[in-house]
Protein backbone atom coordinates (compact mmCIF):
# COMPACT_ATOMS: atom_id res chain seq x y z
CA UNK A 1 0.00 0.00 0.00
CA UNK A 2 2.63 2.33 0.66
CA UNK A 3 2.88 6.60 1.16
CA UNK A 4 1.74 8.70 3.89
CA UNK A 5 0.21 6.90 6.42
CA UNK A 6 -2.57 7.45 9.03
CA UNK A 7 -3.82 6.17 12.33
CA UNK A 8 -6.71 3.57 11.09
CA UNK A 9 -7.03 1.48 7.83
CA UNK A 10 -9.63 3.78 6.35
CA UNK A 11 -7.27 6.00 5.08
CA UNK A 12 -3.96 3.81 5.17
CA UNK A 13 -4.42 3.46 1.43
CA UNK A 14 -2.23 5.86 -0.72
CA UNK A 15 -2.52 5.46 -4.54
CA UNK A 16 1.36 5.71 -4.89
CA UNK A 17 0.77 5.89 -8.92
CA UNK A 18 -0.82 9.35 -7.47
CA UNK A 19 1.99 10.29 -6.11
CA UNK A 20 4.10 9.16 -9.15
CA UNK A 21 2.02 11.36 -11.13
CA UNK A 22 2.66 14.28 -8.91
CA UNK A 23 6.36 13.79 -9.15
CA UNK A 24 6.73 14.51 -13.00
CA UNK A 25 6.18 17.59 -15.07
CA UNK A 26 2.80 18.47 -15.65
CA UNK A 27 2.82 18.44 -19.00
CA UNK A 28 5.45 15.85 -20.02
CA UNK A 29 3.76 13.09 -20.61
CA UNK A 30 2.14 12.15 -23.96
CA UNK A 31 -0.86 10.31 -24.60
CA UNK A 32 0.20 6.85 -24.53
CA UNK A 33 2.00 7.39 -21.43
CA UNK A 34 -0.76 9.44 -19.99
CA UNK A 35 -3.44 6.89 -20.43
CA UNK A 36 -1.09 4.20 -18.65
CA UNK A 37 0.06 6.21 -15.65
CA UNK A 38 -3.01 7.98 -15.35
CA UNK A 39 -5.45 5.14 -15.34
CA UNK A 40 -3.25 3.11 -13.44
CA UNK A 41 -4.04 5.88 -10.52
CA UNK A 42 -7.44 6.34 -11.21
CA UNK A 43 -7.86 2.25 -10.58
CA UNK A 44 -6.09 2.52 -7.59
CA UNK A 45 -8.26 5.67 -6.24
CA UNK A 46 -11.55 4.33 -7.20
CA UNK A 47 -10.76 1.03 -5.43
CA UNK A 48 -9.67 2.94 -2.33
CA UNK A 49 -13.70 5.19 -2.23
CA UNK A 50 -15.14 2.16 -3.03
CA UNK A 51 -13.77 -0.13 -0.19
CA UNK A 52 -13.93 2.89 2.19
CA UNK A 53 -17.14 4.72 1.43
CA UNK A 54 -20.42 2.92 1.32
CA UNK A 55 -22.82 5.19 -0.18
CA UNK A 56 -19.92 5.07 -3.34
CA UNK A 57 -19.89 1.30 -3.24
CA UNK A 58 -23.24 0.99 -3.97
CA UNK A 59 -23.63 3.65 -6.60
CA UNK A 60 -20.65 1.71 -8.23
CA UNK A 61 -22.72 -1.66 -7.75
CA UNK A 62 -25.61 -0.28 -9.29
CA UNK A 63 -23.11 0.41 -12.75
CA UNK A 64 -21.90 -2.92 -12.55
CA UNK A 65 -18.53 -1.38 -11.92
CA UNK A 66 -16.10 -2.68 -9.20
CA UNK A 67 -12.50 -1.97 -8.65
CA UNK A 68 -11.69 -5.14 -10.63
CA UNK A 69 -13.26 -4.55 -13.96
CA UNK A 70 -11.22 -3.98 -16.89
CA UNK A 71 -11.82 -1.00 -18.65
CA UNK A 72 -10.54 0.32 -22.47
CA UNK A 73 -10.95 3.89 -21.63
CA UNK A 74 -11.39 6.68 -18.75
CA UNK A 75 -14.86 7.46 -20.26
CA UNK A 76 -16.10 3.97 -19.15
CA UNK A 77 -15.56 4.82 -15.31
CA UNK A 78 -18.86 5.39 -13.48
CA UNK A 79 -19.15 9.69 -13.09
CA UNK A 80 -21.07 11.55 -10.39
CA UNK A 81 -22.43 15.08 -11.09
CA UNK A 82 -20.22 17.48 -9.28
CA UNK A 83 -24.10 18.52 -8.08
CA UNK A 84 -24.20 16.11 -6.17
CA UNK A 85 -21.93 17.46 -3.36
CA UNK A 86 -24.91 20.44 -2.92
CA UNK A 87 -27.32 17.90 -1.77
CA UNK A 88 -24.72 14.63 -0.16
CA UNK A 89 -22.10 14.48 2.48
CA UNK A 90 -19.75 12.32 0.52
CA UNK A 91 -16.61 10.91 2.71
CA UNK A 92 -14.05 8.60 2.39
CA UNK A 93 -13.06 6.85 5.40
CA UNK A 94 -13.61 7.71 9.04
CA UNK A 95 -14.95 11.92 9.84
CA UNK A 96 -12.05 12.00 12.34
CA UNK A 97 -9.56 12.36 9.21
CA UNK A 98 -11.37 15.19 7.82
CA UNK A 99 -9.20 18.59 8.52
CA UNK A 100 -11.52 21.31 6.33
CA UNK A 101 -14.77 21.02 4.66
CA UNK A 102 -14.43 23.41 1.37
CA UNK A 103 -17.52 24.94 0.45
CA UNK A 104 -18.06 26.25 -3.30
CA UNK A 105 -19.53 29.88 -3.84
CA UNK A 106 -23.05 28.44 -4.64
CA UNK A 107 -24.08 31.45 -6.53
CA UNK A 108 -25.83 29.78 -9.42
CA UNK A 109 -28.32 27.95 -7.44
CA UNK A 110 -27.64 29.57 -3.62
CA UNK A 111 -26.48 26.12 -2.68
CA UNK A 112 -23.06 25.08 -2.21
CA UNK A 113 -20.97 22.21 -2.57
CA UNK A 114 -19.53 20.47 0.83
CA UNK A 115 -15.79 18.96 0.20
CA UNK A 116 -14.62 16.94 2.62
CA UNK A 117 -10.63 17.53 2.80
CA UNK A 118 -8.27 15.56 4.69
CA UNK A 119 -4.63 15.67 5.25
CA UNK A 120 -3.69 13.50 2.26
CA UNK A 121 -6.14 15.40 -0.44
CA UNK A 122 -4.66 18.43 1.03
CA UNK A 123 -1.37 17.49 0.09
CA UNK A 124 -1.97 16.16 -2.82
CA UNK A 125 -4.04 19.58 -4.06
CA UNK A 126 -1.15 21.39 -3.22
CA UNK A 127 1.44 19.70 -4.96
CA UNK A 128 -0.77 19.61 -7.78
CA UNK A 129 -1.18 23.21 -8.21
CA UNK A 130 2.33 24.58 -7.17
CA UNK A 131 3.16 22.16 -10.01
CA UNK A 132 1.21 23.67 -12.60
CA UNK A 133 2.05 27.40 -11.26
CA UNK A 134 5.54 26.17 -11.20
CA UNK A 135 5.89 25.35 -15.27
CA UNK A 136 3.64 28.21 -15.99
CA UNK A 137 6.40 30.53 -14.72
CA UNK A 138 9.56 28.24 -15.47
CA UNK A 139 10.43 27.04 -12.04
CA UNK A 140 10.87 30.50 -11.35
CA UNK A 141 8.78 32.90 -8.03
CA UNK A 142 8.14 36.31 -8.93
CA UNK A 143 6.29 38.89 -7.09
CA UNK A 144 2.33 39.23 -7.14
CA UNK A 145 0.46 42.76 -7.12
CA UNK A 146 -2.79 40.86 -5.37
CA UNK A 147 -6.15 42.82 -6.68
CA UNK A 148 -7.91 42.42 -3.20
CA UNK A 149 -7.64 43.75 0.55
CA UNK A 150 -4.88 43.21 2.60
CA UNK A 151 -6.97 41.42 5.35
CA UNK A 152 -4.95 43.56 8.42
CA UNK A 153 -6.12 46.53 6.68
CA UNK A 154 -10.00 45.43 6.02
CA UNK A 155 -12.39 46.86 8.34
CA UNK A 156 -14.54 44.46 10.31
CA UNK A 157 -14.80 40.55 9.89
CA UNK A 158 -15.56 40.69 6.32
CA UNK A 159 -16.34 36.44 5.60
CA UNK A 160 -16.30 37.02 1.70
CA UNK A 161 -12.50 39.01 1.72
CA UNK A 162 -11.46 35.68 4.31
CA UNK A 163 -12.98 33.23 1.28
CA UNK A 164 -11.13 35.48 -1.32
CA UNK A 165 -7.71 34.95 0.61
CA UNK A 166 -8.54 31.41 0.96
CA UNK A 167 -9.06 30.59 -2.28
CA UNK A 168 -5.77 32.49 -3.00
CA UNK A 169 -3.25 30.77 -0.84
CA UNK A 170 -2.32 27.97 -3.21
CA UNK A 171 -1.81 30.33 -6.06
CA UNK A 172 0.33 32.64 -3.70
CA UNK A 173 3.07 29.88 -2.76
CA UNK A 174 4.43 30.70 -6.55
CA UNK A 175 5.00 34.21 -5.30
CA UNK A 176 8.26 35.97 -3.93
CA UNK A 177 6.50 38.93 -2.95
CA UNK A 178 2.58 39.77 -1.97
CA UNK A 179 1.36 43.44 -2.48
CA UNK A 180 -2.39 44.26 -1.64
CA UNK A 181 -3.58 46.70 -4.15
CA UNK A 182 -7.00 47.26 -2.83
CA UNK A 183 -8.06 49.40 0.24
CA UNK A 184 -11.09 49.24 2.22
CA UNK A 185 -12.75 52.22 2.32
CA UNK A 186 -16.18 52.59 4.05
CA UNK A 187 -16.39 48.18 3.55
CA UNK A 188 -15.91 48.61 0.05
CA UNK A 189 -12.71 47.28 -2.19
CA UNK A 190 -11.02 50.76 -3.44
CA UNK A 191 -7.82 50.94 -6.24
CA UNK A 192 -4.90 52.41 -3.93
CA UNK A 193 -3.61 54.08 -7.62
CA UNK A 194 -0.88 55.50 -6.23
CA UNK A 195 0.60 52.24 -4.49
CA UNK A 196 -0.20 50.30 -7.68
CA UNK A 197 2.07 52.89 -9.22
CA UNK A 198 4.74 53.07 -6.87
CA UNK A 199 5.29 49.20 -6.55
CA UNK A 200 5.13 48.74 -10.57
CA UNK A 201 8.05 51.78 -10.78
CA UNK A 202 9.88 49.62 -8.36
CA UNK A 203 9.72 46.63 -9.58
CA UNK A 204 10.74 48.06 -13.57
CA UNK A 205 13.82 50.14 -11.52
CA UNK A 206 14.90 46.80 -10.47
CA UNK A 207 14.02 44.70 -13.38
CA UNK A 208 11.81 42.33 -11.60
CA UNK A 209 9.37 40.60 -13.45
CA UNK A 210 5.80 40.50 -12.12
CA UNK A 211 2.20 39.26 -12.13
CA UNK A 212 -1.07 40.36 -11.14
CA UNK A 213 -3.65 38.18 -9.58
CA UNK A 214 -7.23 37.66 -8.22
CA UNK A 215 -10.69 36.69 -8.97
CA UNK A 216 -11.93 37.29 -12.12
CA UNK A 217 -14.22 40.13 -10.73
CA UNK A 218 -12.46 41.70 -8.42
CA UNK A 219 -9.80 41.86 -11.05
CA UNK A 220 -12.40 43.69 -13.36
CA UNK A 221 -14.43 45.53 -11.58
CA UNK A 222 -12.15 47.80 -9.36
CA UNK A 223 -8.79 47.63 -11.25
CA UNK A 224 -9.40 46.87 -14.85
CA UNK A 225 -12.32 49.16 -14.98
CA UNK A 226 -12.10 52.16 -13.02
CA UNK A 227 -8.66 52.51 -14.79
CA UNK A 228 -10.31 51.58 -18.07
CA UNK A 229 -12.36 54.57 -18.17
CA UNK A 230 -9.92 57.12 -16.54
CA UNK A 231 -8.30 56.20 -20.07
CA UNK A 232 -5.00 55.26 -18.32
CA UNK A 233 -2.23 53.05 -19.42
CA UNK A 234 0.43 51.74 -16.55
CA UNK A 235 2.64 50.18 -19.11
CA UNK A 236 3.93 47.47 -17.37
CA UNK A 237 7.03 45.31 -18.58
CA UNK A 238 5.63 42.89 -21.87
CA UNK A 239 6.54 40.03 -19.77
CA UNK A 240 3.90 40.55 -16.79
CA UNK A 241 0.76 38.34 -16.65
CA UNK A 242 -2.64 38.61 -15.37
CA UNK A 243 -3.86 35.50 -13.70
CA UNK A 244 -7.50 34.91 -12.88
CA UNK A 245 -9.73 32.79 -11.72
CA UNK A 246 -13.15 32.36 -9.89
CA UNK A 247 -15.72 32.39 -13.03
CA UNK A 248 -17.53 34.86 -14.44
CA UNK A 249 -20.39 34.40 -12.74
CA UNK A 250 -20.21 38.19 -11.04
CA UNK A 251 -19.74 39.80 -14.40
CA UNK A 252 -22.63 38.20 -16.63
CA UNK A 253 -25.39 41.56 -15.58
CA UNK A 254 -22.47 43.48 -16.88
CA UNK A 255 -22.02 41.55 -20.05
CA UNK A 256 -18.29 41.49 -19.82
CA UNK A 257 -16.91 38.68 -22.14
CA UNK A 258 -13.58 37.25 -22.20
CA UNK A 259 -12.33 39.60 -24.97
CA UNK A 260 -13.50 42.89 -23.47
CA UNK A 261 -11.87 42.09 -20.54
CA UNK A 262 -8.27 40.76 -22.53
CA UNK A 263 -9.22 44.05 -24.69
CA UNK A 264 -9.13 46.60 -21.63
CA UNK A 265 -6.64 44.89 -19.68
CA UNK A 266 -4.33 45.14 -22.30
CA UNK A 267 -5.31 48.95 -22.30
CA UNK A 268 -4.48 49.60 -19.29
CA UNK A 269 -1.57 47.37 -18.84
CA UNK A 270 0.00 47.76 -21.61
CA UNK A 271 0.65 44.15 -21.87
CA UNK A 272 -0.43 41.81 -25.01
CA UNK A 273 -3.67 40.80 -24.65
CA UNK A 274 -2.60 37.44 -24.67
CA UNK A 275 -0.63 37.85 -21.57
CA UNK A 276 -4.05 37.39 -19.93
CA UNK A 277 -4.88 34.16 -18.27
CA UNK A 278 -7.81 32.97 -17.40
CA UNK A 279 -7.68 30.12 -14.63
CA UNK A 280 -10.25 27.86 -14.94
CA UNK A 281 -11.01 25.19 -11.68
CA UNK A 282 -13.77 24.08 -9.37
CA UNK A 283 -14.24 23.32 -5.83
CA UNK A 284 -14.73 19.50 -6.34
CA UNK A 285 -11.63 19.11 -7.62
CA UNK A 286 -9.46 21.64 -5.87
CA UNK A 287 -5.73 21.70 -6.65
CA UNK A 288 -6.09 20.70 -10.49
CA UNK A 289 -5.90 23.98 -12.47
CA UNK A 290 -6.55 25.09 -16.00
CA UNK A 291 -4.43 27.94 -17.01
CA UNK A 292 -5.53 29.15 -20.67
CA UNK A 293 -3.12 29.89 -23.48
CA UNK A 294 -4.50 33.50 -23.85
CA UNK A 295 -6.92 32.65 -26.30
CA UNK A 296 -9.18 30.55 -24.37
CA UNK A 297 -7.75 27.00 -24.71
CA UNK A 298 -6.64 25.31 -21.53
CA UNK A 299 -4.62 22.13 -21.58
CA UNK A 300 -5.06 19.10 -19.14
CA UNK A 301 -1.92 18.07 -16.89
CA UNK A 302 -0.79 14.44 -16.59
CA UNK A 303 -2.53 13.71 -13.36
CA UNK A 304 -5.98 15.11 -15.12
CA UNK A 305 -8.32 14.37 -18.48
CA UNK A 306 -11.17 15.88 -19.86
CA UNK A 307 -14.27 13.68 -21.53
CA UNK A 308 -17.17 15.33 -23.84
CA UNK A 309 -20.33 13.96 -23.21
CA UNK A 310 -23.40 14.81 -24.91
CA UNK A 311 -26.19 16.62 -23.20
CA UNK A 312 -29.21 14.32 -24.31
CA UNK A 313 -27.56 10.88 -24.27
CA UNK A 314 -24.39 11.18 -21.88
CA UNK A 315 -22.29 9.31 -24.45
CA UNK A 316 -18.65 10.28 -25.08
CA UNK A 317 -18.85 12.82 -28.44
CA UNK A 318 -16.01 12.85 -30.97
CA UNK A 319 -13.28 15.82 -30.38
CA UNK A 320 -14.53 19.35 -31.38
CA UNK A 321 -17.82 18.31 -30.90
CA UNK A 322 -19.68 20.70 -27.93
CA UNK A 323 -21.30 18.74 -24.76
CA UNK A 324 -21.24 18.86 -21.22
CA UNK A 325 -17.31 18.43 -19.50
CA UNK A 326 -16.49 15.59 -17.22
CA UNK A 327 -12.89 16.01 -15.35
CA UNK A 328 -11.04 12.45 -14.32
CA UNK A 329 -8.41 12.80 -11.51
CA UNK A 330 -7.16 10.84 -9.05
CA UNK A 331 -6.18 13.12 -6.39
CA UNK A 332 -8.96 13.15 -4.02
CA UNK A 333 -8.47 10.61 -1.29
CA UNK A 334 -11.06 11.56 1.27
CA UNK A 335 -14.30 11.87 -0.94
CA UNK A 336 -15.21 9.88 -4.47
CA UNK A 337 -13.87 12.77 -6.82
CA UNK A 338 -12.14 10.70 -9.17
CA UNK A 339 -15.07 10.96 -11.81
CA UNK A 340 -17.00 14.19 -12.21
CA UNK A 341 -19.42 15.41 -14.53
CA UNK A 342 -19.82 19.27 -14.20
CA UNK A 343 -22.67 21.32 -16.36
CA UNK A 344 -19.49 23.51 -18.14
CA UNK A 345 -20.30 23.03 -21.55
CA UNK A 346 -17.01 22.96 -23.95
CA UNK A 347 -15.24 20.69 -26.49
CA UNK A 348 -12.03 19.17 -26.94
CA UNK A 349 -9.41 21.31 -28.92
CA UNK A 350 -6.76 19.01 -29.76
CA UNK A 351 -4.85 16.03 -28.09
CA UNK A 352 -1.29 17.22 -30.15
CA UNK A 353 1.24 19.15 -28.31
CA UNK A 354 1.38 22.81 -28.19
CA UNK A 355 4.14 24.90 -29.95
CA UNK A 356 6.03 24.91 -26.54
CA UNK A 357 6.08 20.90 -26.59
CA UNK A 358 3.69 20.33 -23.79
CA UNK A 359 1.30 17.36 -23.76
CA UNK A 360 -2.15 16.97 -22.32
CA UNK A 361 -5.87 17.51 -23.95
CA UNK A 362 -6.18 20.67 -24.80
CA UNK A 363 -9.97 21.88 -24.18
CA UNK A 364 -12.28 25.08 -24.37
CA UNK A 365 -15.40 26.15 -22.09
CA UNK A 366 -18.35 28.35 -23.75
CA UNK A 367 -20.78 28.26 -21.20
CA UNK A 368 -23.13 26.96 -18.11
CA UNK A 369 -26.03 24.26 -19.95
CA UNK A 370 -29.27 25.63 -18.45
CA UNK A 371 -31.27 24.22 -16.09
CA UNK A 372 -28.16 21.97 -15.24
CA UNK A 373 -28.10 21.58 -11.95
CA UNK A 374 -31.95 19.57 -12.37
CA UNK A 375 -30.18 17.61 -15.33
CA UNK A 376 -27.14 16.62 -12.72
CA UNK A 377 -28.88 15.07 -9.80
CA UNK A 378 -32.61 14.16 -11.72
CA UNK A 379 -30.82 12.48 -14.83
CA UNK A 380 -27.43 11.62 -14.57
CA UNK A 381 -28.36 9.47 -11.57
CA UNK A 382 -30.65 6.68 -10.83
CA UNK A 383 -34.21 7.38 -9.27
CA UNK A 384 -33.53 6.46 -5.88
CA UNK A 385 -29.90 8.24 -5.66
CA UNK A 386 -30.94 10.28 -2.49
CA UNK A 387 -31.57 6.86 -0.76
CA UNK A 388 -28.47 5.73 -0.41
CA UNK A 389 -27.73 8.51 2.26
CA UNK A 390 -29.85 5.94 4.47
CA UNK A 391 -30.19 2.98 2.77
CA UNK A 392 -25.93 1.72 2.76
CA UNK A 393 -26.19 -1.90 2.63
Amino acid sequence: QGGESHRDSGNSLMTSATDNLLSRPPFSLNGTEKQKYLSGAVTESIAHHYENCPPYRKWMNKQGFAPSTAFDDLSEIPYLPAALFKHMDLVVGEQDDIVKILASSGVSSQIPSRVPIDNVTRTRQMKALTSVMSDFFGGKRRPFLLADVEPSRAEGNDVNLSARIAGMRGYLMAASQQVYILDDVENQPRLNESLLQKTVEDFKISGTPFSVLGYTYMVYKYVIQPLYEQGICLDFPEETFLLHFGGWKMLQDQAVTREILNEQASAVFGIPAGNVRDIYGFTEQLGVIYPDNGNGVKRTPCFSEVIVRDPLTLEPVPDGEYGLLEFITPLPNSYPGAALLLDDIGRIVTREPGPDGKHGTSFEIIGRAPESEVRGCGDTLPDHIYEISSDTN
